[in-house]
């Protein structure tokens, strides 16, 4: 193939990912993360109660708002849109919503991921009368913790079971004694010396530091004979669920007499599980198993085993590891830089986890503005996944966002496009020169582009017989320097025509920069016939050296170039 046509074919539109710009003249790039939910109590002074949005890029403005509409900076929620700083100072009922902040700039506005703002709170327990509970010696018994008042957000309440009079006596937990994620309490094997006493279960809000007390219990211990031992049966087991880069907790309780010792197997990966640093907790005298950081491949079957005096009895868990949903691969909402004129092309290809529900279609956004898809600027394909912006236009700079959601989520993924002038060639040589004897010949280009780039010329040479190399300065090449703009082939003190054949073939510049270029080709061609071998010209050195060409070879490169030039 004809090296100008394969250059053609080959060269490709330059879409690369922001690197080398000037971030002053970009739009913004959110740097702030927000976790999905937060709880605040309502009516209450609040302190560690702020929020701080910050976005890379230039002098940027910030603003919140709150289902939508923008929070006005008051006495209970002051905002400074400098800074970006929301702060609560104290809540009321209508404050509580979803939250997003938007950070904006002459190009642009990034957004954040929206967060709700919830209600924080303890109720009581309902008043009741005591109740009694009975078991029977050296079996396992269970106090259950009645009508337990609503208590959010989960992750600041625990059960505290309380003993006799008073909120100051503790239930001790150990590995007789436990209580299981439904907050009741278990006696793994009990005694009649446990017969008489009065427990309380308690409610403990941390954000709140509120206990409230309620389920008052009796319990009466039925005398039995005495038994050597029992062998371990099941009275709590309790499947896990936890977003990717949390935690998930499974739960078993075995009752028997001994209490049997518990061990923990992950049935995938067939390995028996030991306390881990940074990846498995133990605790609860083996009752629990933390699972840190839950990755994808962490989801599966666990078993959990009693070991008992003669048997053991093994059951099994489920950690359901889950998330919003992702973008798999690197090309995936890239930032771009593109010359006016070109296409730009984003991917949004949603994804859930395995066997959770598929994410909806994704909907999408520019500088926080839904985008209108009818008119052809904007072209959905491949179920709306893929969103091209045809013959971008500096109007076109902007923050570009995708929305996709499932049960577990909402995914907001932003990429920047930043639309740049052409590079636009304002002076070139010709496409066919001929030298001879005694010439100067000034190949010259100028070039303009966007005023934040700065552009590069590399220059090569094509001898007729097909070997490619860099053009470097030399006798006979000289270079403009640092910019090498020009290329002047001087062969005015010349007289040997091998020479004048080496030089003549075909040239190429190619002015660029990290997201466009242009490429000029120039033809040079000599009528001149040599009469000995052909001298080639090294492209990095000074010197010259003979090539192993004979005189009749030339000639049929000249013959090859006057054909060449018949048709270009």
């Amino acid at each position: 193939m004809d090296w100008r046509l394969y250059l053609v074919f080959s060269l490709k539109t330059f879409i690369c990912t922001v690197h080398g710009q000037d971030k002053s003249q970009m739009p913004p790039k959110m740097i702030s993360v927000f976790n999905n939910e937060y709880f605040f109590p309502r009516d209450s002074i609040l302190v560690d109660s702020s929020f701080k949005c910050q976005a890379e890029n230039g002098q940027i403005q910030y603003v919140w708002k709150k289902d939508g509409v923008v929070v006005e900076n008051t006495q209970f929620i002051p905002v400074d849109n400098s800074t970006g700083i929301l702060r609560f100072v104290k809540i009321q009922t209508e404050h509580y919503g979803t939250y997003q902040c938007f950070a904006s700039n002459t190009y642009g506005t990034s957004l954040s991921t929206p967060f709700n703002l919830k209600e924080s709170m303890l109720g009581s327990f309902p008043i009741g009368e005591p109740e009694e509970v009975r078991c029977k010696q050296f079996k396992h018994c269970k106090i259950q913790c009645r009508d337990k008042p609503t208590c959010v957000p989960d992750s600041e309440c625990r059960v505290e079971w309380k003993i006799g009079e008073g909120t100051k006596s503790d239930v001790e937990i150990t590995k007789r004694v436990g209580v299981d994620g439904n907050g009741d309490l278990h006696f793994l094997w009990t005694d009649t010396d446990l017969t008489g006493l009065q427990y309380k279960c308690g409610m403990w809000m941390e954000q709140l530091k509120t206990l409230m007390i309620g389920s008052q219990t009796s319990l009466k211990i039925d005398y039995s004979a005495s038994v050597e031992f029992i062998e371990p049966t099941i009275v709590f087991k309790e499947d896990g669920k936890a977003l990717i880069g949390g935690k998930g907790v499974l739960r078993c309780m075995f009752s028997g007499y001994p209490v049997p010792d518990i061990e923990w197997m992950s049935l995938g990966k067939n390995t028996t599980i030991k306390n881990t640093t940074g990846k498995y907790i133990i605790s609860d005298f083996g009752r629990v198993l933390t699972i840190i950081n839950a990755k994808p491949d962490n989801e599966g079957v666990y078993s959990c085993t009693g070991n008992g005096t003669t048997n053991s009895l093994s059951r099994r868990v489920f950690l359901n590891v889950t998330s919003a949903p992702i973008l798999p691969g690197d090309n995936q909402m890239r930032d771009l830089v593109i010359p006016v004129g070109k296409d730009a092309i984003f991917r949004c290809e949603a994804e859930s986890l395995p066997n959770e529900m598929p994410p909806t279609v994704p909907i999408w956004n520019k500088n926080g503005v839904d985008l209108v898809i009818a008119g052809g600027k904007y072209i959905l394909a491949e179920n709306s996944q893929v969103l091209t912006v045809t013959d971008v236009q500096k109007s076109d700079t902007g923050v570009y966002q995708c929305l996709s959601e499932n049960s577990e989520g909402v995914l907001l993924k932003e990429a920047i496009l930043k639309v740049i002038d052409p590079i636009t060639v304002r002076k070139r040589p010709l496409d066919n020169y001929k030298i001879a004897p005694g010439d100067i010949l000034n190949l010259a280009v100028v070039a303009d582009t966007d005023p934040s780039l700065t552009l590069q010329y590399k220059w090569m040479f094509n001898d007729h017989q097909g070997n490619e190399s860099e053009i470097k300065s030399n006798e006979y090449w000289k270079l403009s320097w640092p910019i090498n703009k020009q290329l002047t082939i001087d062969v005015s003190n010349v007289t040997d025509p091998t020479i004048l054949v080496s030089l003549a073939g075909y040239y190429i510049v190619k002015i660029y920069h990290n997201y466009d270029e242009k490429v000029i080709n120039i033809t040079v061609e000599t009528d001149v016939f040599p009469t000995a071998d052909i001298v080639s010209v090294s492209p990095n050195t000074n010197t010259t050296n003979t090539a192993q060409q004979t005189n009749s070879n030339a000639a049929i490169c000249i013959v090859v170039a006057a054909i060449f030039s018949l048709f270009y």
